[in-house]
C-alpha cells in the first residue's frame, strides 16, 4: 500500500512539474527571449548582447532579448537588433523606434533619456568584449490632422472624422468626411457651377455667428501630434439639397420612399412644369422643408382624386376626405422660410367616393407642425366636382385650410376661378 501511495505521489509531482513548465512557456509577456544560447565547440557562449525593449514587444515578450555572438579570437562582427531579420517585428503601439543606445538615464521628473547611440552599420562587437546592453529608444508617432468638428446639443465640441495631413497642407475633404456624422446632414450652399458644397468654418465669434474657413490656411505641423479643428454645421436628419428644377421634382417623387428633408440652396423656377408636391402615400408630409428664404415659382400642382387618396378618421376630417395642397397634410412637420409664387391648380374631380374635398395652397391640416415665414400666392381653377355627396372646402386667404392654424409670419393670396355648374 505504501509503495502504491509513493507511486501516486511521484506521478502527481511529475504532472505538476509538466504543468509548471507549460505555464512558463506560455508566459510570453514575462519571460526573456534568448537566442544562440548553445556553446561553441570550445564550450564558450560568445559575446553576450542584451537588448532592453523599453516597453516594446518581441516574440510575445516584453522582457529583454539576450543574444550571443560567436567571434573568432581577435575578430569582430556587426550585429543586428531584434526584429530586423525576423518575420515578427519589434513593435510598440503608436510609437516608432528612434535608435538603440548604450546609456539610459532616469530623470527626476520621471522621464527617461538615452545617450551614446549604437550604429549597426559601423559599430562592431569584438572577441573578448564583456556583455553589452543596448536600450531601445521610442518616440510617439506624430500625427497631424484636420478634425471635422461640430457643436453637439449641449454646446460641446465633438469630432465626426479626422483627415491625416502633412505640415503645410491646406484643408480639403475629397472623400466627404463631413458626412460621417450618422443621422445628420452637413449644411451646404450653392456654388457658381450650379452644384452645392459643404460649408466649413473655423468656429464661431462672440455673437455665435459662424466664421468661414480660410482656404489659404496651412497646417502648422510640429514635433507633437497636432489636430486643427474644422467645423461643420449639421442638420438633424437626412436631407436632399436642391439647386435646380429637376432636383426639386426628383425630391418630390422620392419623398414617399425616402422621407428625406429638403434644403433649398437657390430660387427654383419650374418653368411651368407639373409637380405633385411633397407627401407620402397617405397624403402626408412629416418631414422638414427648409426654404432658406428662397422661392419656388411657376408650376402646376397636380392632384390625384383616386379612392386610394381618400382619408378616413384622420384627426378632425370627415370620412372619405380628399386633401389638396403643396404638402397635402402637415403632420409633425417643419416648413420654414419658403415662398411659393405662380402656383396653379386645376381641380377636376369626377366619379370619386370623396365625401369632402379640402383645398388650400399649403396643406389642409397642420398637426403638431411648425410653419414659419411661409408666403404663398396661387391661382385655383375649379372646373368640375361631380358625383360626391359632400362639398368642396376651398380656402384662399391663408396657407392652411384648418381655421385653428397658427403659423408664424405666414400668409396666402389665392385667385379662385370657379367654373362649376349646378
Amino acid at each position: 500500500m505504501k509503495r502504491k501511495r509513493a507511486l501516486i505521489l511521484l506521478i502527481c509531482m511529475c504532472i505538476v512539474c509538466i504543468f509548471a513548465g507549460l505555464l512558463a512557456a506560455c508566459g510570453g509577456g514575462e519571460q526573456d527571449y534568448t537566442s544562440n544560447t548553445a556553446p561553441n565547440a570550445d564550450g564558450h557562449y560568445g559575446v553576450e548582447v542584451v537588448f532592453e525593449l523599453e516597453g516594446g514587444t518581441y516574440q510575445n515578450s516584453t522582457r529583454h532579448v539576450r543574444m550571443y555572438f560567436y567571434i573568432p579570437e581577435g575578430g569582430e562582427t556587426l550585429i543586428s537588433p531584434p526584429g530586423e531579420n525576423s518575420e515578427r517585428e519589434l513593435n510598440r503601439a503608436n510609437y516608432h523606434i528612434t535608435g538603440w543606445f548604450k546609456n539610459r538615464h532616469e530623470n527626476s521628473d520621471g522621464t527617461v533619456t538615452y545617450s551614446d547611440a549604437w550604429d549597426f552599420e559601423r559599430d562592431t562587437v569584438k572577441s573578448g568584449d564583456e556583455s553589452l546592453t543596448l536600450y531601445c529608444g521610442w518616440a510617439v508617432n506624430v500625427r497631424h490632422t484636420y478634425d471635422i468638428s461640430y457643436y453637439d446639443e449641449n454646446g460641446e465640441v465633438k469630432t465626426a472624422a479626422s483627415i491625416q495631413v502633412q505640415a503645410g497642407d491646406t484643408f480639403s475633404d475629397p472623400t466627404n468626411q463631413a458626412d460621417a456624422r450618422v443621422g445628420y446632414t452637413a449644411r451646404r450652399e450653392a456654388t457658381e457651377n450650379g452644384s452645392y458644397a459643404v460649408c466649413y468654418y473655423s468656429g464661431k465669434d462672440e455673437s455665435g455667428n459662424w466664421i468661414p474657413w480660410d482656404p489659404a490656411f496651412t497646417h502648422p505641423g510640429g514635433e507633437t501630434s497636432t489636430a486643427v479643428q474644422v467645423f461643420v454645421d449639421y442638420l438633424k436628419g437626412d436631407f436632399v439639397y436642391v439647386t435646380s428644377a429637376s432636383e426639386l421634382i426628383s425630391a418630390s417623387k422620392s419623398y414617399a420612399r425616402t422621407g428625406n428633408g429638403v434644403y433649398l440652396t437657390k430660387d427654383i423656377d419650374l418653368g411651368g412644369e407639373e409637380i405633385a408636391g411633397f407627401r407620402n402615400n397617405a397624403g402626408v408630409f412629416a418631414g422638414v422643408f427648409y426654404g432658406n428664404g428662397y422661392k419656388i415659382s411657376n408650376f402646376a400642382l397636380t392632384c390625384s382624386a383616386t379612392n386610394d387618396d381618400l382619408l378616413s378618421g384622420y384627426h378632425d376630417l370627415d370620412d372619405f376626405a380628399l386633401c389638396i395642397g403643396f404638402f397635402g397634410i402637415l403632420d409633425g412637420a417643419t416648413v420654414e422660410n419658403l415662398t411659393i409664387e405662380g402656383m396653379t391648380l386645376n381641380i377636376s374631380i369626377a366619379n370619386s367616393k370623396a365625401m369632402n374635398v379640402y383645398i388650400a395652397p399649403l396643406a389642409a391640416l397642420a398637426v403638431d407642425s411648425t410653419v414659419k415665414n411661409v408666403h404663398v400666392s396661387a391661382e385655383f381653377t375649379v372646373t368640375r366636382l361631380e358625383r360626391y355627396k359632400g362639398e368642396a372646402h376651398i380656402v384662399t386667404d391663408r396657407p392652411v385650410w384648418d381655421e385653428t392654424f397658427d403659423g408664424e409670419d405666414c400668409d396666402a393670396s389665392v385667385t379662385l376661378t370657379d367654373n362649376r355648374t349646378e
